[in-house]
């Protein structure tokens, strides 16, 4: 979640919501705007998200999207029926060569 609210304000927020960093009252903010329960700790909940990968430390409380974090909004968490089309395909893709494998076939024993 703290992934999404970097990407929220870097890249969909407009005017003086937008920003390249967040901090801990960007979580509560944003938390509360989703109606998403608040963590214990906003702060602990960004120093989890950068020792996870998802962000990068800017310095005095400030955190960044990095890249991970940019591909796992974009492109883990995105469109839930993009995703459940991905995962038909793909089910559909094993199912089609699983097909295609010659049958082996068992010798008896005489």
């Amino acid at each position: 979640m703290a992934a999404l609210v970097g990407y929220y304000v870097s890249e969909i927020a407009m005017g003086s919501d937008q920003k390249k960093t967040i901090e801990k009252a960007d979580i509560e903010r944003y938390f509360k705007a989703a109606g998403f329960r608040l963590p214990a700790d906003a702060a602990f909940t960004l120093v989890n998200a950068k020792n996870a990968g998802y962000l990068d430390s800017a310095g005095a409380g400030k955190y960044s999207l990095n890249p991970v974090g940019y591909n796992l909004v974009v492109h883990r968490m995105g469109n839930r029926d993009n995703n459940a089309t991905q995962v038909e395909n793909a089910r559909k893709r094993r199912t089609k060569h699983h097909a295609q494998q010659p049958k082996k076939t068992v010798k008896a024993k005489r």
